[in-house]
């Protein structure tokens, strides 16, 4: 596991804690944040490093605070794919295992909250609300991966590239400043497009033409490599070919 570049307990700090209202934590009574208090601590990772790799001691686990967190998987002849991404209030780490499934990479500069897993299943004993709300999230996110999977599976590349679009988008919303009742969202979108390609299952080059297609429409403005303008949701919402409420499960609002 890659040394991440800070560590900082986060004692005290959960009351001003850019998640709380977002994540698990906040589930917790007083004595649980308490307990809480003194189990976690903040982790900055740099952007591509390591958090945790595919086979290590699975000895992390927590939320994601700030950026975006990459779920890879390695195959036995060496393919890495993209099986996921996490962004902030996701929970990260595989708890009752001693293994990582996956590897960990920090797809944007990244913060943590994070705690032994030891330590956090023994939390979890002493404070069933919190873990009844873990399981809730953990069993949504399956709803979604299974949703997700029906898409790719079933959709053509221009409804998966529309879908992704939208769920960025959304969770661009706990990313980016707010901007005016009257301008366009901002969708930041945390991979390169190569990365977007393996996790639709399609090539860079058809990735980048369904993108032109879009902006062509109207329906986004291209600002960068990393930033689409939003200019018509509904629009996207059809080209995806989901119902606007299918979209935000997937997301997992």
């Amino acid at each position: 596991m890659n040394s991440p570049v800070d560590v900082s307990c986060l004692c005290g700090k959960c009351d001003n804690c850019v998640i709380l209202n977002h994540s698990l934590c906040n589930a917790g009574s007083a004595e649980a944040m308490a307990q809480l208090n003194r189990i976690s601590h903040r982790r900055s990772y740099p952007r591509g490093s390591i958090i945790q790799a595919q086979g290590e001691p699975g000895d992390l686990v927590g939320n994601v605070v700030k950026g975006v967190v990459k779920l890879s998987s390695m195959s036995v002849n060496g393919d890495g794919h993209i099986v996921g991404l996490l962004f902030p209030s996701d929970f990260f780490g595989r708890l009752f295992s001693d293994e990582s499934r996956f590897s960990y990479e920090a797809a944007t500069d990244v913060t943590l909250c994070a705690i032994n897993r030891l330590a956090f299943e023994r939390f979890l004993a002493d404070h069933p609300a919190v873990e009844h709300e873990l399981h809730k999230a953990k069993l949504d996110e399956l709803d979604a991966v299974r949703e997700w999977a029906a898409i790719t599976n079933g959709h053509t590349t221009m409804q998966r590239v529309s879908t992704l679009i939208y769920v960025f988008s959304r969770r661009s919303e706990n990313q980016l400043p707010k901007r005016g009742a009257n301008e366009a969202p901002i969708i930041h979108i945390p991979l390169g497009r190569s990365d977007i390609a393996d996790f639709l299952g399609t090539t860079p080059e058809t990735l980048s033409r369904n993108i032109q297609i879009l902006a062509r429409s109207g329906i986004i403005r291209i600002m960068d490599s990393r930033h689409f303008e939003l200019l018509d949701v509904a629009e996207l919402i059809r080209c995806s070919g989901e119902a606007r409420e299918d979209l935000n499960r997937i997301a997992a609002i």
